[in-house]
């Protein structure tokens, strides 16, 4: 900035008393109320000052659900899941290898095959070998610094965070999968503790978790990137924790308008996802945008840049078109080049232990115990074709025949394969028990650590009312049941 030379400062006296004139003068120096004042003038080089650059640098995010395909039948293998896994990898190998990639409704087998594809883009994959069905994996080409899993209310979904060092900082990628149609359902306090409000939805609820999650785990000038199928339009209850808490919608960021129903652009699902006819058809449209990567930085310059967008959009050439029912969304996030330290001992990711899922109680006698487990096996059994067997298993009361009949009815040939399991039994009382037990879809864990009731009736054991109406919330059928209605 140039520099200003400052006014002379005029001395009180004469309009001819002068200061500094440089005349010489035999007699005595003319008196003045105030000194001289000597003005310096700096001397400033001619060129201008350069402003300081700033350095931003991108980091690419993908997500997508790739659709176990529990839900196909037996001979189509799980609706060609090997063929659209390798789909997928091609796609992200085409789009020069995303450094941050979420894949949800993964499970044991997908990451073996994702396992086999990564060559082509050198992908580390960072999984927990959790066993269940409905998982989120995450594949990046960044440093790992850590990653932690949290299940969510109702003990079906979970979150996964993974911690990388990346050009643009430490960014936290949290990807979820929160509950749909088939689970979604009103909250109470025990199914929605807190942060959750009990009076909302238990997918509302499930979004207020991961959002504490990414709090609590947030470093200062971090990125966090939450991404995943978040089964909730823009504007909806859901997506307003996030807004509400700061994050950005990349997709609108990006200048995309929102979904058209009637054209699919800009939407995220809406195939069918038990056959393979909609994911090998190239015309087949989507009609919901549910699928999101939000991101938030405080304090930092960040901005969506070029490829932010939905992923793999177009039709493939071939007998597949799309890797799975939903479209994937990509985004380019941009930041000014972060000073945080990467190394830093303080980015470990914050403990947090599960709350144990075991009862709390007193230990049962091996007959009672026996009796439980086999009330709670044949419950669930899946196999067992004589329904009648199974209500039997069931603590009875009005209306309840009749909405067991209909719970196993609705559930189809998927339910043939259900199987339950019981993990510990504590006693509560001398007619009570509580029972942690899993619920297994083809030896699969779909939902775990559960909390149950047993109830002795007349010298037996059975699966109580209270645990059988949770279990109806479940069902398809649950709309047309009304006996759980009112528990007395």
């Amino acid at each position: 900035m140039p520099l200003v030379e400052p006014a002379p400062v005029e001395a009180e006296g004469g309009a001819d008393d002068e200061i500094g004139n440089g005349e010489e003068d035999a007699a005595e120096p003319p008196m003045t109320t105030e000194p001289s004042v000597e003005v310096v003038v700096e001397e400033v080089p001619d060129e201008a000052v350069e402003e300081e650059t700033v350095e931003y640098s991108t980091v690419r995010f993908v997500s997508q659900n790739i659709l176990h395909g529990v839900g196909c039948s037996l001979e189509s293998d799980s609706c060609a899941v090997t063929e659209r896994v390798a789909l997928f990898m091609d796609q992200l190998g085409a789009a020069g290898c995303p450094e941050l990639v979420s894949v949800q409704e993964a499970n044991q087998r997908i990451v073996g095959l994702v396992e086999a594809e990564v060559g082509g883009c050198g992908y580390e994959i960072v999984w927990d070998d959790d066993p269940g069905l409905d998982r989120e994996v995450v594949l990046t080409t960044l440093d790992v610094v850590g990653a932690q899993r949290r299940v969510l209310a109702d003990r079906f979904r979970s979150a996964y965070l993974v911690r990388v060092a990346s050009p643009i900082g430490v960014v936290d990628f949290l990807t979820t999968h929160l509950a749909s149609g088939s689970d979604d359902r009103a909250c109470n306090v025990e199914l929605c503790p807190p942060p959750c409000d009990p009076a909302g939805s238990l997918r509302t609820c499930q979004a207020r978790q991961v959002l504490e999650f990414a709090r609590e785990a947030a470093v200062p000038g971090g990125v966090t990137v939450v991404g995943g199928d978040l089964n909730d339009i823009a504007g909806s209850p859901t997506l307003a924790v996030f807004g509400e808490a700061g994050f950005v919608d990349s997709h609108l960021a990006a200048g995309h308008p929102e979904c058209d129903t009637a054209t699919g652009a800009g939407c995220t699902a809406g195939r069918d996802d038990a056959t393979l006819d909609d994911m090998a058809d190239p015309t087949s449209l989507q009609h919901r945008r549910i699928d999101y990567l939000l991101y938030s930085a405080p304090g930092r310059d960040c901005a969506v840049a070029g490829g932010t967008g939905l992923f793999n959009a177009e039709p493939a050439p071939g007998e597949l078109a799309f890797p799975s029912d939903h479209t994937g969304v990509a985004l380019a996030l941009a930041c000014d080049e972060a000073g945080v330290d990467p190394t830093a001992a303080d980015l470990a990711l914050p403990d947090h232990r599960e709350q144990p899922a075991g009862p709390e109680g007193q230990p049962v006698d091996a007959v009672t115990a026996q009796a439980i487990t086999a009330a709670f096996e044949v419950f669930f059994d899946g196999s067992i074709t004589d329904v009648e067997t199974r209500i039997d298993q069931i603590e009875d009361f009005v209306g309840m025949r009749e909405a067991a009949r209909l719970t196993f009815e609705s559930s189809g040939d998927t339910g043939a394969a259900v199987r339950g399991r019981v993990d510990s039994i504590s006693r509560t009382s001398s007619t009570t028990a509580e029972v942690a037990y899993s619920i297994l879809l083809n030896d699969q864990v779909i939902f775990d650590g559960r909390i149950g009731e047993a109830v002795l009736a007349e010298g037996r054991w059975l699966v109580s009312r209270a645990t059988f109406c949770d279990l109806v919330a479940l069902s398809p059928a649950a709309s047309e049941i009304d006996a759980c209605l009112n528990r007395a």
